[in-house]
């Protein structure tokens, strides 16, 4: 029987009298797409968050592959088996894109330069970037920023790849770029939990869809019923909002 990869279990979260999460259960199987939606505000990045214990939640627990986040005291092993790709990228300006991808590589696994090297070269070539692998990141476009972020978070050869709104931040040119890695990730096998409002990419490629609002799961679904069928009135409602934008 395969067990759930993230288990979430009565999950609360508050900024001072903000209720950011409001007591949510959900898992998250292994080899799943599961794009996380709702309007701003909802929890959907906090939710994010929590999986890789960025925050402190106030009541409830996150189970990541058997291991409770609230009472684990190895937090930092923990997370080398959860790539995260912010919306701002939180690449090292300091460093070239080589430097930045192999650093965690080297300096959490212990794997000395030239494997470490081979391995981000076969990463940035799978992102499409190996030619910007000396640049520094203000030498790079916004997508390749992007890419340069997510082939670092794949250093450490994840069990769980999140990604937080990974193309906000981009001109809508470069967008397009970014989610092919991602579809290529995903129809890989990676298990992904992605915020995002590209529904086009909910649609196509996730496997599941879930729906926040007011720090809620409103609903989760299966990505094509979920467009074309919700099963609540406020999921209809921003699926018809979020259409008509298109």
């Amino acid at each position: 029987m395969t067990l759930p990869l993230v288990q979430i279990n009565n999950l609360s979260l508050r900024y001072g009298n903000f209720v950011a999460l409001d007591d949510i259960s959900i898992d998250f199987m292994p080899g799943t797409c599961v794009v996380i939606c709702g309007p701003s505000g909802s929890g959907k990045s906090s939710l994010l968050r929590c999986v890789n214990r960025l925050e402190d939640f106030g009541t409830g627990d996150v189970i990541f592959d058997g291991q409770s986040l609230k009472s684990a005291h190895n937090i930092s092993k923990i997370r080398s088996n959860i790539g995260m790709v912010f919306q701002h990228f939180e690449l090292y300006p300091h460093l070239s894109v080589m430097n930045n991808i192999t650093l965690a590589p080297r300096y959490v696994n212990g794997i000395n330069r030239d494997e470490a090297e081979a391995k981000a070269h076969k990463l940035l070539e799978r992102v499409g970037i190996l030619d910007q692998a000396n640049k520094y990141p203000d030498e790079l476009s916004g997508g390749q920023q992007q890419r340069a972020a997510i082939a670092r978070a794949l250093a450490l050869e994840p069990k769980l790849m999140l990604f937080d709104e990974p193309t906000s931040a981009l001109d809508p040119e470069m967008i397009s770029e970014v989610l092919q890695v991602m579809r290529d990730l995903a129809r890989n096998g990676m298990t992904m939990l992605v915020v995002t409002h590209e529904m086009g990419f909910a649609r196509d490629v996730a496997d599941e869809v879930v729906f926040m609002d007011k720090g809620k799961v409103i609903e989760r679904n299966a990505s094509g019923n979920f467009f074309d069928n919700p099963q609540s009135d406020r999921a209809k409602e921003f699926i018809d909002r979020v259409l008509q934008k298109i």
